[in-house]
């Protein structure tokens, strides 16, 4: 979900070494990401590039320095919060939820305002959009000009809202070509979570929903695109975890040396060479108040517990009349063949016993490492009703 995601891609590291596997911080808890960590702006700020974020932060803003002008962000025009209103940007308790930097700044504002100050000064934006992620809002014009034919009324807002994100991306796009920055570019694209399956999503063939350890609510497709740091076009299906992002990307900005401290691994000669990754292993999460958990092991995933729900296959595809139903009880440790069965449906936890016990050995080992999760102090005086009818740090 949101914030462990967010958090793993900021800091390189696993969310259940930090506490922040168990759920998203809410709107009143004094919860953020630790602050003496060094995340990726602030390593791309040492770097000597202007640094810029647009959009949802949900990563912590009691105080002042949780939010991302405080933690290596030039400017930041967006949410505090998960999620708000598309049209009015109010959410929890009627809050208004969107920051200025001091003035109205939008993603092409910042490339066309860097492109005029003519010097080498580098540019990373982190752009995190809220859509697609409810509430399933969006003006109509997106609905009856890409979406009409979509019979179901839920899956049809859900795809309107996919154009209008592609339509901002492609405005993005546009205005980096205009500016001429596309020769040294890179854009890499991907998303925090698997999709809410309730809200329209379909993560089909794979199992499960958004807010599981199934493959469907954890796996997500991205794409990395430059004219000339990558060669051609290639499927790469290397293994890779959020964590990777930040050393990864910091690599491609000419850093290498070694970040310490974190789990991600610096994949960027991999994926630019499309050879296999040095990645063997990794840990969806460890989750402590619903004890469950779940590791990947070359092509085997082990799962402690049930690993929540929805935990079914939806939303097929036209001609899918019978999609299969799980079967609602669950072993302590489950065992799935990825390379043959990445749809999760057959558990080979009986069949391969020693390998079972082997990786269940292995989870065992990463539960030792894990920081228990923090839960925040719920702060009443945070209320939009105390600051003006906003969400602003300072009450914590």
């Amino acid at each position: 979900v949101c914030t462990p995601s967010r958090a793993a891609i900021m800091s390189g590291r696993y969310p259940f070494r930090l506490g922040i596997q168990n759920s998203v911080f809410s709107a009143l808890r004094n919860n953020s990401l630790p602050l003496d960590l060094k995340i990726l702006p602030q390593h791309m700020k040492e770097l000597g590039y202007a640094t810029h974020m647009v959009g949802k932060w949900h990563l912590g803003f009691c105080r002042w320095e949780m939010t991302p002008t405080y933690r290596g962000f030039d400017s930041f025009y967006g949410m505090y919060n998960g999620h708000a209103h598309y049209f009015n940007h109010t959410g929890h308790f009627k809050g208004y939820d969107l920051v200025f930097n001091e003035q109205p700044l939008w993603t092409i504002d910042i490339l066309e305002s860097h492109a005029s100050v003519k010097d080498d000064t580098p540019l990373f934006i982190f752009l995190s959009y809220q859509a697609v992620h409810g509430p399933l809002e969006v003006p109509e014009h997106y609905v009856t000009d890409f979406c009409a034919h979509v019979t179901d009324p839920t899956r049809r807002l859900h795809c309107a809202m996919t154009a209008a994100m592609d339509e901002g991306i492609g405005n993005i796009t546009t205005t980096l070509q205009q500016l001429g920055y596309t020769d040294n570019l890179l854009i890499a694209f991907t998303s925090d979570n698997g999709g809410p399956v309730k809200l329209g999503s379909s993560n089909w063939p794979l199992r499960g929903s958004k807010i599981t350890l199934w493959e469907g609510g954890t796996r997500s497709v991205s794409f990395l695109h430059s004219k000339t740091l990558l060669k051609g076009s290639y499927t790469w299906d290397g293994l890779m975890h959020a964590v990777d992002w930040y050393p990864t990307l910091v690599r491609a900005a000419g850093d290498k040396k070694e970040i310490p401290g974190i789990n991600g691994m610096d994949l960027w000669r991999e994926i630019r060479k499309n050879r296999r990754s040095k990645r063997t292993e990794f840990v969806y999460n460890i989750d402590d108040v619903k004890n469950t958990a779940a590791l990947r092991w070359k092509g085997w995933k082990i799962i402690h517990n049930k690993p929540g729900s929805p935990d079914g296959w939806y939303n097929p595809p036209a001609g899918v009349t019978a999609p299969p139903e799980p079967k609602g009880k669950y072993p302590e440790y489950m065992l799935f063949d990825l390379e043959s069965d990445p749809a999760e449906m057959h558990d080979l936890g009986e069949v391969k016993v020693d390998l079972r016990k082997t990786l269940a050995k292995k989870l065992r080992g990463y539960e030792a490492e894990m920081v228990p999760s923090v839960q925040g102090r719920k702060i009443e005086a945070g209320k939009p009703k105390n600051w003006g009818g906003a969400w602003t740090p300072g009450w914590c």
